[in-house]
């Protein structure tokens, strides 16, 4: 399925890239045929054998489609990773490129001009200095869809074995160093599938995309998926994403693309940055399908975002709650397309594993405008082909309503993790593990929260997410431009860690205490710290890297420069 579309690609759909003038740039199916072809020559020419890996360190979106592609066809495994200009400090990519670099041991690194002295750099410090470069100059080509490098490569085969590599791919990261994510053909097929079903994706769809190419959510939803399908795609740069929300929002009111996705934030970002006004003309009563995943949803964000379309024919049943993680390719739940999600409240502070959880009010995302403490958002049933239980410490499944951590098996699940030397670490033989805890409720899955980025105190479990829910949705004027809160624990003592980015008025800084105080017992410390713009670590696809950041707070002077704002400050004290 994944490469068939080479066999007769449409000269009529394709791919349109928006440029920073504000145009889109159009290649069709027919074109990107050839180049994928065109590269997958050079990769063999080159020496990339089958199963060999080949890391993709590019920021081009079409450049990075059509050498995706190529590496595929050529029977190579690729390998994407973030540009640099996804990952703050140059310093701090370094030290990540030599890492995954140590992991994958690629042979050759498809890159751009303008990134090839940092990623020489990064493969001499994983000890990979016989790894070649191939820039765009060395790809090009004068060929044109009915000219030359249409033809197939030599020994072209399409499909491959279920078992065989086909993607390498890197999680996230948010509570410790990313991991390779061992993707088989078969999984990645099996994946795509369950994605078209789950979606009920039809060739009269399009899809719309500004998350980064390299990472799970947007390279198989917002990538993989609509090349495969042979449907056309909108594709944004996450800056560009940044700077006018509206253009996104133009896809889908204007342009006819019926399908998204995109984290809670995007859709609560483009509620406060677009104006009513400028929605005039638009018409959203074909967008069916926007899928809400990757963190913690919030809710009064998108019914702001629902509020603020709706008058121009958005419904709040194409809202889709979803949970997934590149361990299971990209898709392990979602609610059934069309459905609408729902929400729940429950009593956070009672939560205990193997114990059920009460559930306290009921409401509808985008209909109802609840959310902050106890709310959390649907992420509907397993996709085709994947099962998902509740388990407690020990690995034991628990009855449905009880919370725990969520244990994933199936079709989808990958092949294990590619290992810091390089070796293949697989999974446990009972399935996945997610380090994530939720429950089960009237057959849909809630999730609660990391495992890892909580601690438990007098028998009760407290999660990071909730505690920054709480403070999201705090109203009170001089809010932080960012927020994240770790918990931790040094000699003896507990703490909570609320690390906020720019000035913060004292009143905000009040009714924040008040906030976290409320949630947390007594005996946990309690300390604010305050940075400036950027000093909150994040991932590539812009999680908070927790752990990482707790783990920086105790080595002084390794990490950004923090002012206790109040509290006592873990020991040793940051400087």
């Amino acid at each position: 399925m994944l490469l068939d579309w080479l066999s007769a690609p449409r000269a009529t759909r394709g791919i349109h890239v928006a440029c920073d003038d504000g145009t889109w740039r159009f290649t069709s199916y027919a074109r990107l045929a050839v180049d994928a072809r065109r590269i997958a020559r050079r990769l063999r020419a080159e020496g990339a054998e089958r199963g060999r890996v080949v890391s993709l360190v590019l920021d081009d979106p079409y450049r990075f489609i059509s050498a995706f592609m190529g590496t595929l066809l050529a029977g190579a495994v690729p390998a994407p990773l973030a540009p640099p200009t996804a990952l703050r400090g140059t310093e701090r990519y370094h030290a990540h490129l030599g890492r995954v670099f140590r992991a994958v041991r690629p042979e050759l690194v498809l890159t751009e001009d303008d990134h090839a002295a940092v990623v020489r750099r990064g493969l001499d410090g994983a000890g990979r200095t016989a790894a070649r470069l191939l820039l765009p100059g060395a790809l090009a080509s004068p060929g044109t869809p009915d000219g030359p490098g249409a033809d197939a490569v030599e020994g072209e085969v399409l499909g491959r074995p279920d078992g065989e590599l086909a993607l390498i791919q890197f999680t996230s990261g948010s509570t410790g160093d990313p991991k390779g994510v061992r993707v088989t053909w078969g999984s990645l097929a099996a994946n795509a599938e369950a994605c078209r079903r789950w979606l009920r994706w039809t060739d009269e769809d399009s899809f719309a995309s500004w998350l980064p190419l390299h990472h799970d959510m947007g390279l198989i939803g917002g990538m993989v998926m609509p090349v495969a399908t042979g449907t056309d795609v909108w594709l944004m740069r996450p800056h560009q994403f940044l700077r006018s929300p509206l253009r996104w929002l133009e896809c889908l009111g204007r342009r006819g693309a019926t399908l998204t996705t995109a984290p809670g934030f995007g859709y609560a970002y483009a509620a406060r940055r677009v104006r009513p006004e400028q929605l005039t003309g638009m018409d959203f009563s074909r967008w069916r399908g926007a899928v809400l995943g990757a963190e913690r949803i919030d809710s009064i964000g998108v019914a702001d975002f629902t509020a603020l379309l709706g008058p121009h024919g958005f419904a709040p049943r194409a809202l889709v709650g979803a949970y997934g993680l590149a361990e299971t390719t990209v898709a392990a739940s979602g609610v059934p397309a069309g459905r609408g999600s729902r929400l729940v409240r429950i009593d956070a502070t009672a939560l205990r594993v193997g114990e059920p959880v009460a559930v306290r009010e009921r409401a509808v995302l985008g209909e109802h405008r609840v959310g902050g403490e106890g709310w959390l958002t649907g992420c509907g049933v397993t996709v085709h082909g994947s099962e998902l239980a509740v388990v407690d410490a020990s690995g034991a499944e628990l009855p449905a309503g009880s919370f725990g951590e969520i244990r994933l098996r199936g079709r989808s699940l990958a092949d294990g993790y590619q290992g810091a030397t390089g070796a293949r670490v697989p999974f446990a033989p009972d399935g996945l593990r997610t380090g994530d805890a939720g429950f089960v409720d009237d057959g849909e899955l809630y999730v609660v929260g990391r495992i890892g980025e909580s601690v438990t105190v007098q028998g009760t479990s407290l999660y990071a997410e909730d505690v920054e829910a709480d403070l999201k949705d705090l109203r009170e004027p001089g809010a932080p431009v960012g927020c994240a809160v770790a918990f931790g624990s040094t000699q003896g003592a507990d703490h909570v860690v609320v690390f906020v980015e720019g000035r913060v008025t004292p009143d905000w800084l009040a009714a924040a205490r008040a906030r976290v105080s409320a949630r947390t017992p007594d005996t946990l410390r309690m300390t604010f710290l305050q940075g400036s713009r950027g000093s909150i670590s994040r991932t590539s696809s812009g999680k908070p890297r927790r752990r990482t950041m707790w783990e920086l707070l105790l080595r002084p002077g390794t990490g950004p420069r923090w002012t206790v704002a109040c509290g006592s400050p873990p020991v040793p004290a940051p400087v």
